[in-house]
């Protein structure tokens, strides 16, 4: 094994040169053929190069030239392959190196005369175990007899091991080659190609082509074949989308245009609201080639918006909200928005992108009134006017748009829609995000031919595909295979066509539909409309790309699109023809690199057809062409990858995470997919310390295993992981920021000193789980799932990301399983099965299993174990009567008694005192389309599922205050004054009151719903729920019950909350802060600007006294885990209430006196979009404010917002100010320096002060 040791050392560093299996499976039959064919060149002249170049090796030449065809069928530069003559030689040839033809045949001669001297290995001695290990580095030999004279009979036995051997031979001054290969790597017409392409090679070199990049490998013959399959390109008709959609509402004005979960739009109305919608765009300036962003949550509106953008004669974009704001306004500042079309809800959002925003929503929907038919100059608005732009990753860190006019989709149009079977009848459902083209495909599309748009909601879209898919009976879906992946196609008995796109598609993907639907194979880039429509029958194995669309579709060196490749060549994909964009806005140098003029063998080709206005793209995708003319997609030519079919600029992530990770100098990001799909594929990024300036680091790490290439993370490297991806997070989408970071104790390069990536991915993708998880964010616990919710979830886990249980832990990330958007609906999908009610959102929310599994309910066993009526109290009979008696109702009207919790009890009585106090009204002005009826039936449905609602407060002589449930509306009133009664609360009355307040004809106000309910049964976590499923009800949605009854029961199981707070509190002897004037004063906060910790639960709000000792020495991140244990610990006897706490003793007492409430909250989130208007005001918080001073945090996404409420007769203005400047200061500091010490906190306080 003396020479093959030799050759392992000569090859270490490159990867395998295997020629490809050309051959689709279900054609594929094991067996030997062969090719012969004739040379152009004689034996003599080949013979005579030889000795002036080649030190009379006519083999060299040979060698040579199979080296070139190696090249162009694997893609590989470095090309490795076996030279027979009576032994076997590896060749390896760097084309990277060396562009001289006459220095590679140098190189190969001096190669060959090196490995002679390892020990002979004859040809026909070659073993199957030898043959392995040669066949381990490359599988095709070249065999010619060394110095070889015509008329030599070859011996090619021994070499069977080869998938192909090419065989030179003479006879008669006639220099012959044949390929014997393997019939299941190439086809009789392949061998063929592959033969034109040597003899192609061997003339080109001995005709002296001085550079590599200079030799063609395409016969005159082959360039013909090339040109029919390309000869007819499809031409746009000569009009716009617009004006098709408009015919459309002409021809058919009551068919349904878009049916969606926010209402529908008929083609009629569709006409008109885009209309009205176009005007207002022209009289603000919108005209052709002007850019419009439209922002939307998933809504009928979006559809409105784009379409009144193409009338005003703009471009539209497509924003996705949930998108992070830097990457919103990096597009919007890219197409000098002067004006953003937004929904209501976004409002807020789009008015920080633009100076000005155009609201679109139900308002509109309601005017009244001629529209005017939109005039445009034909001179101004033409086919080759802008559409739309998308945005892409951009390897800059920028995105960049894309420019699509109105030509270049409807030269696409015809063969899109008789492939998909569009018609009047069709009901296609949007899926994909807004910030994809396939959106747009979807709607403009559809409507050209008259069809229906059905536009589920994005909660819907998330968390119940499935169930949503049904609901509007859709017929046409568009998905990638990732989201196909998980559903059923027998659960969509309307559904006629599936289309699936955006990643290469493998059998897998589609076989278990292909006996259901319609399946479509859609090809294509943003760049250019889609190019290829493929129809997937249930024998398909080998997917190609068409380019039936009216395209040319040209396979060009990779290197220089000035070359053609030959058949079966590995190329780049350049696409000609009018589906192509426009290019990319305002980068001309880009455009200019992708977006390029005709080359010179198109020219030649097109004659008088070719000109400066033929358009053409460079797709940066490798592809082949098959022997029918249709393409094989090998891969990406860049660092350009697709992650669940997003396009993912490796560049742009590198570009942010090289800014973000401190002191790095090094960044790879990959796409790292494990051989088996054991687990999803996964964005890991890769990066080097400038730490560690060793020369070995940087030039260095050719080993091959992942200790030797992978470091071990430090705690630092630990600590700033999480920072990292926080700071992509704010400037990527979540798909675009990696999964795992990986340190590197080397940079692993190539033969060639490039990095080394392949070799990275495939040492990620060998990772152990265990080891893996150690370079993601979170320090891994194994701790046992216990209750059936975590048992249940550890099983979802599992199925869902194809884990064995015993590898889900109970204090598991769901995402750093790999989990991520596309799985996480899988998972919900999976637990609404067992009747687990989870959202996508709760998933995201609360990643680790224990947590997401107290969030979940079995709604089933909810049902069975809620308590019966009456259970929670004795006496059933004598406090049925007493509550029946004093809210003067009949017996039947009483549904059910339990207990007051002690919050309840301490409220009601404050408000006996005081009967103003605890008492919230809000205001609510309705907008102009809500039908009063409906409201009034809409709270009636909202009362029937939340008991809370429908609760009075009654005395019982044997168990003091109880509350009792009546079965009686809640009181709705109308009125003409503003300044209606208050709500009275007392024994046996009810504790929420609706008046709703009309405008007096002449008045110019709104009508108003005046909501007055008692603190004793709401919070501001439950009334956020409230509205919400009264919007529902106003919907006609389903209401599930809200029972307050098993709460009461949990808080009845209790453990003995008494020896809890007596040692907390026995020897508390701080005084309260502020200081009241009197012990008999009852603070009154009058002035807007805790100690007590507010703890919020449904129906459930409850004050403690929270007690904090702080030493100077302390470290401040020290502190901040002792309040979080302390806190948690006692959130089983939080629920005692601060009456029965201050009953255990003078101490006790004394904390219970406190003067200091500290609320800290999320911030509400009403989502009520169109349907109500929530007043944001102080005055949602002074029903909770009973003591000298009140902080009120609500905590949003990005920002904290602080309201302070105090009684200016305890604390003086400027005090009050001091104070609050104090706490932001104090939070400033525990926040930028988590390791400092207490004491530095009251040193920059101190300092504060003084300045």
């Amino acid at each position: 094994m003396a020479r093959f040791n030799a050759w392992k050392t000569y090859l270490e560093g490159y990867s395998p040169c295997n020629f490809p299996d050309l051959v689709a499976a279900e054609t594929s039959k094991p067996g030997l053929a062969s090719v012969s064919t004739s040379l152009k060149e004689s034996y003599n002249r080949l013979e005579s190069f030889a000795n002036e170049h080649c030190n009379n090796d006519v083999a060299a030449i040979f060698c040579t030239a199979w080296s070139l065809v190696l090249r162009a069928y694997t893609g590989q530069d470095t090309v490795c392959f076996g030279r027979a003559t009576r032994n076997v030689n590896a060749c390896r040839i760097d084309f990277t190196s060396d562009k001289s033809i006459l220095r590679i045949l140098e190189t190969l001669e001096t190669t060959c005369v090196e490995n002679r001297q390892a020990p002979d290995v004859p040809v026909s001695q070659l073993s199957q175990g030898t043959g392995d290990f040669i066949t381990s580095f490359f599988n095709t030999c070249v065999l010619s007899p060394n110095q070889q004279r015509a008329g030599q009979e070859i011996d090619s036995a021994g070499l069977e091991m080869f998938g192909i051997v090419i065989i030179f031979q003479v006879k008669e001054n006639v220099a012959s080659a044949t390929i014997r290969y393997q019939t299941s790597l190439l086809q009789e017409n392949q061998a063929i190609s592959v033969m034109n392409a040597v003899g192609q090679a061997i003339s080109e070199i001995i005709n002296q082509k001085g550079q590599i990049d200079d030799i063609s490998l395409l016969s005159a013959a082959e360039k013909s074949q090339i040109y029919s399959w390309n000869a007819n390109l499809a031409h746009h008709p000569g009009y716009r989308v617009d004006e098709l959609i408009s015919e459309r509402c002409q021809l058919n004005p009551s068919a349904l245009a878009v049916s969606a979960w926010d209402g529908e739009l008929s083609y009629k109305e569709l006409e008109e609201a885009s209309s009205r919608l176009a005007q207002r765009l022209t009289a603000l300036g919108i005209c052709p080639e002007v850019f419009v962003p439209v922002c939307f949550e998933k809504s009928r509106w979006t559809i409105v918006a784009m379409l009144g953008v193409m009338k005003a004669g703009g471009a539209f974009v497509l924003l996705d909200p949930s998108h992070p704001h830097k990457r919103l306004l990096d597009i919007c500042n890219k197409v000098s928005a002067k004006l953003i079309v937004c929904s209501n809800q976004h409002a807020k959002l789009a008015a920080t992108l633009a100076p000005f925003i155009v609201e679109l929503g139900d308002n509109d929907a309601k005017r009244n009134g001629h529209t005017e038919v939109i005039q445009r100059s034909d001179a101004l608005v033409t086919p080759g006017t802008a559409l739309y732009s998308v945005f892409t990753s951009g390897s800059t860190g920028t995105p960049k748009g894309v420019v699509s006019e109105h030509s270049s989709f409807l030269a696409a149009m015809p063969a899109y829609i008789k492939s998909l079977g569009l018609n009047q009848e069709s009901r296609v459902f949007q899926f994909a995000s807004y910030a994809f083209d396939v959106t747009i495909f979807d709607t403009l599309m559809t409507l050209t031919v008259g069809g229906c748009v059905c536009v589920p909601s994005d909660t819907e879209r998330s968390n119940d595909l499935a169930n949503a898919i049904r609901h509007f009976r859709a017929t046409h879906l568009s998905l990638t295979p990732t989201v196909a992946r998980i559903l059923d196609p027998q659960d969509f008995p309307t559904l006629q066509t599936l289309t699936l796109g955006g990643e290469k598609l493998v059998t897998s993907e589609f076989s278990k539909w292909v006996n259901h639907v319609r399946v479509v194979h859609l090809y294509g880039a943003t760049e250019c409309s889609m190019m290829s429509i493929q129809c997937i029958t249930g024998t398909s194995s080998n997917l190609q790309i068409n380019h039936n669309t009216g395209s040319a579709c040209w396979v060009v060196d990779p290197g220089s699109h000035d070359r053609l490749q030959a058949i079966g060549a590995i190329g780049e994909l350049m696409i000609e023809g009018e589906i192509v964009g426009r290019g990319y806005l305002d980068d001309a140098v880009q455009t200019s690199e992708t977006f390029i003029q005709p080359p010179g063998w198109l020219r030649e080709l097109r004659g008088n057809n070719c000109n400066k206005s033929v358009k053409i793209y460079k797709s940066g995708d490798l592809v082949r062409y098959a022997a029918n003319g249709s393409l094989e997609f090998i891969c990406r030519k860049n660092t350009q990858v697709k992650l669940r079919g997003q396009r993912i600029e490796l560049g742009e992530v590198e570009h942010h995470l090289k800014l973000a990770f401190p002191r790095t100098r090094f960044v790879v990001a990959e796409l790292v997919t494990t051989p088996d799909s054991s687990r999803p594929p996964m964005l890991m990024a890769f990066v080097r310390s400038e730490d560690d300036s060793s020369s070995d680091s940087i030039t260095g790490g050719r080993g091959s295993t992942s200790t030797a290439i992978f470091a071990e993370p430090t705690d630092e490297f630990r600590s700033l992981v999480p920072a990292t991806l926080s700071e992509l997070q704010n400037c990527l989408p979540s798909y675009m920021v990696p999964s795992a970071i990986i340190p590197l104790a080397v940079i692993p390069l190539t033969g060639t000193d490039k990095v080394n990536r392949k070799l990275l991915r495939q040492l990620a993708a060998e990772l152990p789980r265990e080891q893996l998880e150690r370079y993601q964010p979170t320090v891994r616990s194994y701790r046992t799932p216990i209750t059936n919710a975590e048992k249940a979830l550890q099983k979802y886990f599992g199925e869902v990301l194809s884990l064995p249980l015993e590898q889900v832990w109970a204090d598991d990330n769901f995402f750093s399983l790999g989990g991520d958007s596309l799985t996480a609906m899988k998972l919900v999908s999976i637990a609404r099965k067992d009747n687990y009610k989870l959202t996508v959102q709760n998933v995201f929310k609360s990643p680790e299993l224990s947590d997401l599994a107290n969030l979940i309910q079995d709604k089933k066993s909810e049902d069975d174990e809620k308590p019966g009526p009456f259970v929670l109290v004795d006496k059933k009979q004598d406090v049925i009567r007493a509550a029946a008696q004093q809210c003067h109702l009949p017996r039947r009207a009483i549904e059910d008694i339990y207990p007051c919790t002690s919050l309840q009890k301490g409220l009601i009585s404050e408000t006996m005192r005081d009967p103003s106090a605890f008492i919230a009204r809000l205001e609510l002005p309705l907008r102009s389309h809500i039908d009063i009826s409906r409201l009034e039936q809409a709270w009636t449905a909202a009362a029937k599922a939340n008991p809370i609602l429908r609760t009075r407060m009654i005395l019982s002589a044997s168990h003091g205050l109880l509350q009792a449930v009546v079965r009686d509306n809640i009181p709705w009133t109308v009125s003409d004054n503003a300044e209606c009664d208050d709500l009275v609360v007392a024994i046996g009355k009810p504790l929420v009151q609706l008046v709703l307040c009309r405008p007096a004809p002449k008045e110019q106000s709104q009508t108003k719903l005046i909501l007055t309910m008692h603190h004793s049964i709401y919070d501001g976590y439950t009334l956020p729920l409230i509205i919400k499923q009264l919007r529902t009800a106003y919907e006609g949605g389903l209401l599930d019950p809200r029972p307050v009854s098993p709460f009461i029961r949990y808080l009845a199981s209790l453990p003995n909350c008494a020896n809890y707070w007596i040692p907390i509190l026995k020897d508390l002897k701080t005084p309260a802060f502020p200081a009241l004037p009197s012990k008999a004063y009852h603070p009154l906060p009058n002035s807007t600007a805790v100690y007590a910790t507010p703890v919020s639960r449904p129906s459930a709000k409850q004050y403690t006294p929270n007690t904090v000792t702080l030493d100077t020495d302390s470290v401040v991140e020290d502190v901040l885990h002792r309040i979080q244990n302390v806190a948690t610990e006692g959130i089983p006897y939080e629920q005692f209430g601060l009456s029965n706490i201050s009953r255990l003793g003078e101490c006790p007492a004394h904390a219970c006196s406190f003067q200091t409430l500290l609320v800290m909250q999320p911030a509400a989130e009403w989502d009520t979009d169109d349907f109500l208007q929530i007043p944001k005001s102080d005055g949602n918080y002074r029903a909770d404010a009973t003591y000298a001073i009140n902080f009120f945090c609500e905590l949003e996404a990005e920002r904290l917002e602080v309201t302070v409420l105090y009684d200016e007769n305890v604390v003086h203005n400027l005090e009050m100010r001091q104070i609050l400047v104090d706490f932001v200061e104090a939070l400033r500091f525990i926040r930028q320096t988590p390791a400092g010490v207490v004491g530095d906190v009251l040193n920059v306080l101190s300092k504060s002060r003084k300045e």
